[in-house]
């Protein structure tokens, strides 16, 4: 039996078993199965309009969330604040912290782990002897304060070398900073230098037990800014803690008696926080945290050189930076100000935090980023209140003896965008979703049909051609 009475209205190549058949029945569910497909994903992402609309206002003040790594800029020397558009006036109520950052963008200083040979004390030992025979005792022991004072001053690491430890003060005459620490560095330096018959001075023990010896010198960077230069002097005072073989600790306490002599001597019992090169401590600080501030124009400005007790060179100055997050929310968000971004349309979700982990790298020194935003309130579809920003950057020129500062420009829109989702109702869905199926059948019935009359007549075709050849076969 070729088909059954119920189904006599089908073609034939539904009801029994052919190629035929087995192809249009695999591509109808196909057909099928794809439409199905659409319309589920069409019914479950309904689509979204957007209408604009005179800003809302939510209240009078604005959260600025920020995460910005300065790459080259101490945190005694970092401070965050927003002023008011056009002029000096601060706006802001900080909620914020500074954390210290080396190269690698990790917190802490380099380290590396600090082992003494056995015959390293012995060579140590000969080379201050040579050194003190060739260069002079008094040419060591001397401050580099002047070019002009009578001492040579021909080789900086043989001051280091002659000495177990040597403390040196990098500071400035016109450093105001560098003036009022003078007198504190003198007071120490008389307590721990040995005098020059060798009596006097204080001795450290290292983590061996072994006595060790600590000459402070000053280094004036204005006589010598080639050297200072070199070993990468950019502020004043710098203290610096060297071992003989060349290795240095930086000090970043507080310039205090107690706190100097502590850090003295904790260095050269411990066994870490040594760094082999002056770029290992390269320093940069990471600021983070939130900026209540008012609804109004402003700018977001991390400001190098104003909040610590050092003087910034503006030669050295740099403020290349790496902008991990930057966002705008409302106050009552808080630290959560990301709890309103899931749900928004992927067309808007990237103009939320347009900048996270983008650097910006200045080419030459003398130069900072201005960054301007426009920032657009934005109304989800639960009635939240987000901000999108767009976002446009140059690089201006500054005055030689100006200080660099990074600073972010935000104007907020008079206007808002609201977002409303178009969602289908069920019994919507449903009926689509049948007139689709039952259309994809009916094309693969007409397909059906116009195939299997293509192929009778290609037949039928055959069949007379074939009974020509015969005739003219047996007429022949």
């Amino acid at each position: 039996m070729l088909a059954s009475t119920a189904a006599r209205w089908l073609p034939r190549d539904f009801v029994e078993v052919s190629k035929t058949g087995g192809v249009f029945t695999i591509l109808a569910y196909m057909g099928m199965l794809a439409v199905l497909t659409m319309e589920l994903v069409a019914f479950l992402r309904p689509a979204y309009t957007t209408t604009m609309m005179l800003d809302r206002m939510d209240g009078d003040q604005l959260q600025i969330n920020f995460d910005v790594d300065m790459h080259d800029i101490d945190c005694r020397n970092l401070h965050v604040a927003v002023f008011a558009q056009g002029n000096e006036e601060r706006l802001s109520s900080q909620d914020f912290w500074l954390r210290p950052i080396n190269q690698e963008g990790k917190l802490g200083s380099a380290m590396r782990p600090n082992t003494l040979p056995e015959d390293e004390e012995d060579v140590h030992q000969k080379q201050m002897l040579t050194l003190k025979k060739e260069d002079g005792a008094e040419e060591l022991d001397s401050d580099w304060d002047s070019s002009h004072d009578g001492f040579n001053h021909g080789n900086f690491e043989h001051v280091v070398q002659a000495h177990d430890y040597t403390f040196i003060n990098f500071f400035a005459g016109w450093c105001s900073h560098c003036k009022n620490f003078a007198p504190m560095w003198a007071k120490i330096a008389e307590q721990v230098n040995a005098k020059k018959d060798g009596t006097g001075g204080m001795l450290f023990k290292d983590k061996y037990g072994v006595e060790r010896s600590v000459r402070m010198l000053k280094m004036n960077c204005v006589d010598f800014k080639f050297l200072c230069m070199q070993k990468g002097i950019d502020a004043f005072p710098t203290l610096r803690l060297y071992k003989s073989d060349g290795t240095l600790s930086v000090y970043q306490g507080r310039r205090t008696e107690t706190s100097i002599m502590d850090f003295i001597t904790q260095r050269i019992a411990a066994d870490a926080g040594w760094a082999d090169h002056h770029k290992h401590f390269d320093r940069g600080c990471n600021a983070k945290g939130r900026l209540l501030v008012p609804r109004v124009p402003g700018r977001l400005e991390l400001m190098a050189g104003t909040a610590g007790d050092q003087n910034l060179d503006p030669k050295f100055a740099n403020i290349s930076h790496l902008v991990k997050h930057l966002s705008f929310s409302d106050p009552a968000d808080g630290r959560y100000h990301r709890k309103w971004w899931s749900g928004l349309p992927k067309e808007v979700a990237p103009f939320i935090s347009p900048l996270d982990d983008t650097q910006f790298v200045l080419p030459a020194l003398h130069q900072t980023y201005e960054h301007d935003l426009k920032v657009v309130s934005t109304v989800s579809a639960r009635g939240q209140t987000v901000y999108q920003f767009s976002h446009q950057k140059r690089v201006a020129r500054i005055d030689r003896d100006s200080i660099p500062q990074a600073r972010f420009h935000y104007d907020i829109e008079p206007f808002s965008i609201w977002i409303r989702y178009e969602g289908r109702e069920w019994y919507d869905f449903l009926t689509s979703l049948l007139a689709l199926t039952g259309g994809t059948f009916v094309v693969m019935r007409l397909m059906s049909r116009a195939s299997l009359a293509t192929v009778m007549s290609l037949q039928r075709l055959a069949k007379v051609a074939s009974g020509n050849l015969k005739n003219e076969l047996a007429l022949g």
